[in-house]
């Protein structure tokens, strides 16, 4: 980081961020409506279309001057991209104080990067237009990753092109503060640019009118001693992990869901000596500090315990084989995170033996990993590993869990909830602080912790 400023990376959105870029798109998208026959939109009405990229302002432009159809938005595409391209900055400008405080923020050793929805090559061709070539250290487009902005994952790309560390977003729209919000990284709206509501309503961490305010700002978020910090170590220091959101605990090793899982434990108050706890595929953060807490009651296992040297006494158990072994009524706590994906045999008998073990007040606390919009697959067979990671996303799953059908598969073994939201259990403040991305908050995701009690099995003898 830095020595004199809080930030390693400041990302900026670029339409209505670092430039008004609306002369230039109101003419390109006036002239692709006219040679659709369509009359040209106002070019007030068109800052507040953008946002989403082309297409998507293609779409909004027919839509305001009357029919918008796919075989519309096909034929009108290459005529705007077309002009656009040969008109990318005659008439945009860079707003005042900007190149002042980008060297300012350069000069203090900061890293600069774009992160925006615009297409790769028209938000280069613009950057490289306005004489910015050499300005900026990474460039994130919409079309750079699968997904665009909301989702966090091209603002934790812009920001691992930078080199990582600390980082700060500056934007002017919805989208970009909720883009800061799913990343758990600190927003600076700005109140000139092309948002399509009061910038006040952005919910931004900062608000500024001129890019003279931006390092005085940023130099007071960065004050904050807890904007982020582990509830596990403590420590406040993140690193990407190899997925690539900043996410993972420098200190202890932690990830998000290994954070939630220590999160709920506190919560259900389970982090207290004197009980019987079986603990399968222990995480790295939580094995010695859970031995701390439950001594000899703490039974760390898995099917191949070299992989776990650091678990204090860990053992051998293979669930295909040992799980119906289990003596009932015996543990107070059974924890495991992404197992049941591996378990090469009938997941239901595995998760009904455990829940057998349990004490009549045991828990299970535990993450099975759901795919959001996934639907529930499993193949037993021999099936090659490069098979496996298409179909399952891992050459050694076996299954996947699917949001769409939860119901349906865990949800006939153990009473869940209908829908999944952390923020029925935690408060907003406490889950940024503890650096749980927005993503994981509410829907089911590879990261939803469950608590299961003895009674929620639906399967009675």
């Amino acid at each position: 980081m830095p020595a004199d400023f809080p930030f390693d990376v400041v990302a900026f959105d670029l339409d209505g961020t670092l430039a008004d870029t609306a002369p230039d798109l109101t003419a390109a998208l006036n002239h692709a409506l006219g040679v659709l026959g369509r009359p040209p939109v106002p070019a007030e009405d068109v800052r507040h279309m953008v946002g989403h990229g082309a297409r998507a302002l293609l779409q909004k432009g027919l839509s305001a001057t009357g029919e918008m159809t796919d075989e519309l938005v096909e034929r009108g595409f290459p005529i705007f991209i077309d002009y656009y391209l040969d008109h990318i900055a005659d008439g945009t400008r860079i707003f005042p104080g900007l190149n002042a405080a980008l060297d300012r923020l350069a000069a203090r050793g900061v890293k600069l990067a774009v992160c925006t929805n615009k297409a790769e090559h028209l938000a280069r061709r613009c950057i490289d237009e306005l004489g910015w070539s050499d300005r900026f250290d990474a460039l994130v487009g919409g079309d750079t990753l699968p997904v665009r902005k909301p989702d966090p994952a091209p603002l934790f790309e812009a920001i691992a092109r930078c080199g990582g560390g600390r980082a700060a977003y500056v934007g002017d729209s919805i989208t970009d503060t909720d883009t800061g919000r799913n990343a758990n990284v600190p927003t600076v709206a700005v109140s000139f640019g092309f948002s399509d509501r009061p910038v006040e309503q952005l919910d931004a961490a900062a608000l500024i009118d001129h890019f003279d305010d931006l390092i005085p700002t940023l130099e007071r978020l960065g004050q904050a001693p807890n904007w982020l910090g582990c509830p596990i170590c403590g420590s406040s220091a993140f690193v990407a992990n190899h997925k690539g959101g900043y996410v993972q605990c420098d200190g202890c090793d932690s990830n998000e869901r290994a954070r939630l899982l220590w999160m709920t434990l506190v919560r259900e108050g389970l982090l207290t000596p004197g009980k019987r706890v079986l603990h399968i595929a222990p995480e790295l953060s939580l094995a010695e500090r859970f031995h701390a807490i439950w001594g000899d009651g703490y039974e760390p296992v898995d099917i191949d315990p070299a992989n776990y040297a650091f678990a204090p006494n860990i053992r051998r158990i293979d669930l295909v084989e040992d799980a119906a072994k289990l003596p009932s009524d015996h543990y107070d706590l059974i924890i495991h995170s992404h197992v049941m994906e591996h378990i090469p045999c009938n997941i239901t008998a595995i998760l009904y033996h455990l829940h057998r073990s349990l004490k009549p007040s045991g828990k299970q606390v535990c993450c099975v990993p759901i795919i959001r919009d996934g639907h529930y697959a499993e193949d037993l067979g021999l099936i090659a590993p490069e098979d496996a990671v298409v179909r399952f996303g891992q050459d050694d799953h076996v299954r996947t869990f699917g949001g769409r059908d939860i119901q349906r598969t865990l949800g006939m073994l153990f009473a869940l909830p209908e829908t999944y939201d952390l923020t029925r259990s935690f408060d907003e403040a406490t889950l940024i602080a503890n650096n749980i991305p927005r993503i994981n908050w509410r829907g089911w995701s590879p990261n939803s912790v469950l608590v299961l009690e003895k009674d929620d099995l639906l399967l009675k003898p």
